[in-house]
């Protein structure tokens, strides 16, 4: 992330705090569902540049990263994620690839960085990171190789908790209100690169914010 991006963030996690406008006030619901787009958008920006040193490809969607959930004091929190798509194979030795992917991570300002390897047969390599400046609370990268069919990789992702009302962002994000079978779905696959959505219009599509680009 650039540093730019990085003072935007932390500057508007004290934002969040405060739950205030610049001027003082009290921010509006407009305002509240702007400023949880930038958390969203901080945190799957993050975790589009992990998956890129994993894989530059699409990846199928298991949790989109936008849908809140509930979290402490009923706040909400963001869930992601993602897996590699069958065939794929892992172009490097798994322990190899940990730690690539471990210094990238340190080189790149995550935090609390761990890797868990396995003796004997088992290859699979377990990667636990943080990135609180980009509101990611916990981040697991799971690589299981298989050398007779195809590797797997998995990454899983929970945002920090914002304390914002859940039932207050659930309505900002759907402000019609339709009910959730009938929204536009999210793609089941996708690349790290794509535009994405936040929340939706009120007729139920999904909205692409213009500074998301």
């Amino acid at each position: 992330m650039r540093r730019g991006r990085r003072s935007t963030v932390a500057a508007l996690a004290v934002a969040l705090l405060i739950g205030m406008t610049g001027c003082g006030e009290q921010m509006t619901d407009e305002e509240v569902l702007e400023q949880a787009h930038d958390v969203n958008f901080a945190f799957k920006s993050a975790l589009a540049d992990v998956q890129m040193q994993v894989f530059d490809g699409d990846w199928k969607i298991y949790a989109y990263g936008a849908e809140t959930w509930e979290c402490d004091n009923n706040g909400y929190e963001f869930r992601f994620q993602r897996a590699t798509l069958p065939q794929w194979k892992l172009n490097e030795p798994t322990r190899d690839a940990a730690e690539r992917i471990a210094t990238w991570l340190d080189d790149n300002g995550w935090e609390a960085i761990k890797t868990q390897g396995y003796s004997g047969d088992i290859a699979n390599i377990v990667i636990h990171a943080a990135k609180p400046d980009s509101f990611v609370a916990r981040l697991t990268i799971d690589i299981s190789p298989d050398p007779d069919t195809y590797d797997i990789a998995t990454i899983t992702a929970d945002s920090t908790c914002q304390p914002v009302d859940i039932d207050l962002m659930r309505d900002l994000r759907n402000p019609a209100g339709i009910e959730v079978d009938d929204l536009e779905k999210v793609p089941s696959t996708e690349h790290p690169t794509a535009k994405p959505s936040f929340g939706y219009t009120p007729d139920g599509k999904r909205r692409f914010w213009d500074d998301a680009d």
